[in-house]
């Protein structure tokens, strides 16, 4: 896979061109890009915001061995987002909360992966990072529905400086998108001619070829 880019801003799998080799038949077009590190984002900025707060205590009911009990627990501010690459998902879980010293934490955890077709896309980019929140459904409270917000969809981003390159290895993501860039050149070509059509373009006479002659 080929990577247009300007200079100085590689992502942290782009050092793979130069193990796999470089295909110009494959070419990613980054030239515009996001810096997802830089952005003053609950997922990534370090600094304090509004509502930052450390953990809470809460005491819940949940079952420990055989037995239900009272737990207790300490519990962070919870949000969701997502990354497509090619024809993939990783859902996150971020939680963001104050340590001891008041200094900014962000836990992320990837809590799914899924595989998708192209009609099941979300972004115009072959790489872009949404937002999320998650919803419990009403049937199965224990069944996590994550959903992403499409205008705040942020495509080409720079994950240098993120959590993500160390949650998903460089060989995957660039696997990822190399398949799906290459994918994009195949073109299905369905062949609607009649089966006279077909027999006269290989060289036979709709007239005599399929005649017994005596």
């Amino acid at each position: 896979m080929k990577i247009l880019t300007p200079r100085n801003n590689k992502n942290y799998y782009d050092y793979l061109t130069g193990i796999y080799g470089v295909d110009e038949k494959v070419v990613y077009d980054r030239r515009q890009f996001t810096v997802l590190a830089r952005l003053d984002s609950l997922f990534f900025s370090y600094f304090r915001m509004e509502n930052d707060a450390p953990k809470k205590e809460i005491r819940t009911w949940e079952r420990v061995g055989r037995r239900c009990k009272w737990v207790t627990k300490y519990v962070a501010r919870e949000f969701h987002c997502m990354l497509e690459v090619g024809l993939k998902w990783y859902f996150f879980r971020v939680d963001r909360y104050l340590d001891d010293s008041n200094n900014i934490c962000l836990d992320w955890e990837v809590i799914e992966t899924k595989k998708i077709a192209k009609s099941q896309r979300l972004g115009e980019a072959p790489l872009t990072f949404f937002s999320a929140y998650a919803a419990y459904s009403f049937l199965r409270t224990d069944k996590l529905d994550i959903r992403v917000h499409k205008k705040d969809a942020i495509p080409n981003p720079i994950l240098i400086g993120t959590p993500i390159t160390s949650l998903i290895p460089p060989q995957e993501i660039f696997q990822d998108l190399s398949n799906y860039i290459s994918s994009l050149n195949d073109i299905e070509i369905i062949d609607t001619r009649s089966d006279v059509q077909k027999a006269e373009s290989a060289g036979f006479d709709r007239k005599t070829s399929f005649r017994n002659i005596k």
